[in-house]
């Protein structure tokens, strides 16, 4: 090796433009590096056998540092170290430079007497490096892009032996062989890489043909470049003229505002965290209409497995969307008609899930009377932006409309401005903020009798879908309202009857009292009148049920509340139904039972008490009830020596179904009634 004492006098310049025709097979991955290419293309020359030439060099030649260094930019990149843990280094003052630029081995034997070394930082500085010997790395091409040197912290005046010298120009001739096995596997890769995207491509362009035919669109987004390469049915979803690039921000104006939040970022995705499948909100560019739409992707990767790419298909589901909403405002519209406590609310809450799920700005439900030719607003939602309307609204001013609900059909307008027959409503219409409608007429025996309107505030391009769906809201609503109304009319019915009953009741009351009048023994009276008031409280309570049913423990408390004793009797037991003739005979025992222990037994003194309980034994159809009436505190009893009615009934007690048993114990009277659970609740 000849020992030159050199300055730098080529062009760096140049000496990059060598570099980077050198490492020609990063054009393979697209043209000549830069930025973040050169970055990779350093890293490809990383190499477990290049450390083990830095190793052997730092042998051969007894020098404590030894480096393979490559040039990137105004610096040394070392893919290769002994001796230091260094990674990168100022090209400018080095021994390398003067390699680089000469293209030729070179020896410096004291760097601190060179002019261009003896201000280097670690010549001068620590750690004090003294002497240098590189060759240079030669690219078959002829090429220069770093070297292969060692150097000492002591002065070596004597340079290199023969041996030191060829040993080293050895190791760097296979440093070079060993980068290029390297480059020749990265342009395979490379190849590979370029195939299987051309091959991506032609079945991309595949997908994108079968995309279109099926309503869904193809995109691929750049995360480096941050543009996405769109099919033309992406730019039909999103309301877009059709383009093949969007950038990331263009897209992201489409987004939703309030699903915007929802977009993974770009770090997201390249660190894996992100979802590859979401669905969020557009709005379109065209019509400013909302859309749902279903993103689904896969991550394409680089050689390094680095993402670049998310490549994926965007497909428009609002219509499931739209479908599944419908599906779930029925099902809240049915729970709130059936939850309802009042018809008022009933109606309120239906109008409001209406006018939530339609976007809309009324809802509400109108009485149609033909023959006063009115509409008479009933109840209904609107939102914050219209004002609600009440009252009444005359035919004569829509008469339109209510020829036209007469029919039976259902009126759907777009916009009031359109159909020439709606111009002498347009001024009504619009004294009420409502410029689009639709209002579905409700028909008793062919008779217009009301109406469920939806208002919208601007024209409105209605669907076939949310046609059906008001329709089928309306069809819910109105048999709602049918069911109140029935209530309504029964109860009225219900009332009318009990009044008649009682009056009944009265009637036969006095005619005892008429037939009695004369009698001096008026104690018979007394219980027959006390009768008829325990069966008009049974009367009472299977009244407000609407005859169906009502319960032991209601009954107990309807009987002894009357006779005053309701405070005296220690009541118990489960719930337990009765039906209309059972709730009958039950009244009727149990005011016998009462009122013999007023006269004769417990409740006939002060501290005498009563003990009424009963329970439910077995289930389903074997279930039996047992009730036991207990006296306590009273006087003694013995058993009567005639049998009166009283005695009849209770012996008869709950049919022929039931069983009871009386006992006069000396502390008071003991009577058991058992029966299927089932018969009481059924007869």
């Amino acid at each position: 090796m000849e020992t030159r004492y050199v300055c730098l006098t080529q062009s760096r310049a140049l000496v990059q433009e060598a570099y980077l025709e050198a490492v020609s097979p990063l054009a393979a991955l697209g043209g000549r590096p830069s930025g973040l290419d050169i970055d990779r293309g350093l890293e490809a020359f990383s190499d477990l056998d290049l450390d083990d030439i830095a190793v052997s060099a730092a042998a051969l030649c007894r020098a404590p540092i030894a480096l393979v260094s490559i040039l990137d930019g105004d610096h040394l990149w070392f893919p290769a170290r002994f001796g230091t843990d260094q990674v990168y280094g100022v090209l400018a003052g080095s021994g390398c430079a003067a390699v680089l630029a000469h293209g030729t081995s070179v020896v410096i034997p004291d760097l601190m007497m060179d002019p261009e070394t003896q201000k280097n930082g670690l010549v001068c500085g620590e750690p004090g490096l003294r002497f240098y010997a590189g060759y240079p790395l030669v690219t078959a091409e002829n090429r220069i892009f770093g070297t292969l040197c060692v150097m000492d912290l002591e002065t070596r005046p004597q340079g290199l032996s023969k041996q030191e010298s060829d040993g080293l120009s050895a190791l760097a001739r296979q440093a070079m062989r060993l980068m290029g096995l390297r480059r020749e596997r990265l342009a395979l890769q490379a190849q590979q890489v370029d195939l299987e995207r051309r091959q991506a491509r032609e079945k991309y362009a595949l997908q994108q043909a079968a995309g279109a035919a099926g309503g869904v669109g193809i995109y691929e987004y750049d995360l480096v470049s941050g543009d996405i390469t769109v099919s033309p049915e992406v730019c039909r979803i999103i309301g877009i003229p059709v383009t093949e690039v969007v950038t990331a921000v263009q897209w992201a104006m489409r987004v939703h505002e309030d699903d915007r939040e929802r977009i993974p970022l770009v770090s997201q995705l390249m660190d894996g965290s992100a979802p590859l499948k979401l669905e969020y909100r557009v709005i379109r560019a065209g019509d400013r209409k909302e859309r749902w739409i279903l993103r689904q992707g896969m991550l394409d990767r680089d050689w390094a497995g680095r993402p670049i790419r998310l490549i994926g298909t965007i497909q428009d589901i609002t219509p499931e969307k739209n479908a599944t909403s419908r599906l779930t405002t029925l099902l809240a519209v049915g729970d709130a008609l059936r939850m309802a406590t009042t018809r008022r609310q009933a109606l309120t809450e239906a109008c409001q899930l209406l006018g939530g799920r339609l976007d809309v700005q009324r809802v509400g439900f109108a009485v149609i009377a033909v023959c006063d030719a009115v509409f008479t607003i009933d109840l209904g939602w609107c939102s914050p932006d219209v004002s609600p309307i009440s009252g009444n609204l005359q035919f004569r001013v829509f008469r339109r409309t209510s020829d036209f609900l007469r029919s039976g059909a259902v009126l759907i307008v777009d916009d009031i401005s359109s159909p020439p027959w709606m111009q002498e409503e347009q001024n009504a219409c619009r004294a009420l903020q409502m410029e689009a409608q639709i209002v579905v007429p409700k028909m008793d025996h062919d008779k217009l009798t009301g109406c469920l309107f939806v208002h919208s505030a601007t024209p409105r391009d209605w669907t076939l879908d949310e046609t059906s769906f008001i329709r089928t809201a309306a069809d819910r609503i109105f048999t709602a309202l049918d069911e109140w109304d029935a209530e309504v009319r029964q109860d009225i019915v219900n009332h009318e009857i009990l009044h008649r009953l009682k009056n009944t009741l009265s009637i036969v009351q006095s005619l005892a009292h008429q037939g009695f009048r004369n009698v001096d023994d008026q104690g018979p009276l007394t219980t027959f009148t006390s009768r008829l008031v325990a069966l008009s409280a049974a009367h009472d309570l299977l009244m407000r049920r609407n005859w169906q049913s009502t319960d032991l423990a209601s009954l107990v408390c309807g009987v002894l509340t009357p006779l005053g004793i309701e405070n005296r009797v220690e009541v118990s037991g489960p719930f337990l139904k009765l039906g209309p003739d059972t709730a009958t005979s039950f009244s009727m025992v149990l005011h016998e039972l009462a009122t013999n222990a007023m006269k004769y037994g417990a409740l006939s003194v002060a501290d005498g008490k009563v003990f009424l309980s009963w329970t439910i034994t077995g289930t389903g159809e074997a279930a039996v009830m047992s009730l036991t009436w207990r006296e306590a505190d009273g006087p003694p009893v013995t058993p009567p020596e005639r049998t009166g009615f009283g005695v009849r009934l209770l012996k008869a007690g709950l049919g022929r179904y039931g069983k009871t048993e009386l006992h006069y114990a000396p502390t008071g009277l003991c009577a058991d009634l058992t029966a299927p659970t089932l018969s009481l609740a059924t007869l």
